[in-house]
């Protein structure tokens, strides 16, 4: 699964949102209330059934705790990162990383990253040219 630094939010109920790319009936109430509650946006799991254009609702920051909320979900067994937390202050980042180390604990991450932040979350790293730009790599 890619997570970009600005991930596709569709229109229709936030429970497709979150969903996406699968139908909203793929998840539970109660699984889309835990992902959004990890991923520090526990305010919304009231509205799961509300009709919205969520990629002018939410603001950058929570549509990408939006989309690692899907990846919460999803469970892939390789997640990229491309300055995906990048809308995010300190403690919000700080929460997703470490939601994604508890909820999926068999996934590999790559982070791509131009700050520090990331590394402390992740066992390798890979600095390309001038160090201006690293790969964050944790395997499990």
């Amino acid at each position: 699964m890619f997570l970009p630094q600005r991930s596709y939010v569709p229109s229709g109920t936030l429970c497709e949102a979150l969903s996406y790319p699968a139908t909203s009936d793929h998840y539970d109430t109660a699984s889309c209330q835990q992902a959004l509650e990890a991923v520090n946006l526990a305010g919304y799991a009231h509205r799961l059934d509300d009709i919205a254009d969520w990629g002018a609702v939410l603001s950058p920051g929570e549509q990408q705790r939006l989309a690692v909320a899907r990846a919460l979900l999803l469970r892939p067994a390789i997640l990229f990162l491309d300055e995906a937390t990048s809308a995010l202050d300190a403690a919000n980042e700080r929460r997703l990383c470490e939601a994604l180390l508890f909820f999926l604990p068999h996934t590999t991450c790559i982070s791509v990253a131009h700050h520090d932040a990331l590394r402390v979350f992740h066992d390798r790293e890979i600095v390309l040219g001038s160090g201006k730009a690293a790969f964050f790599l944790l395997e499990k």
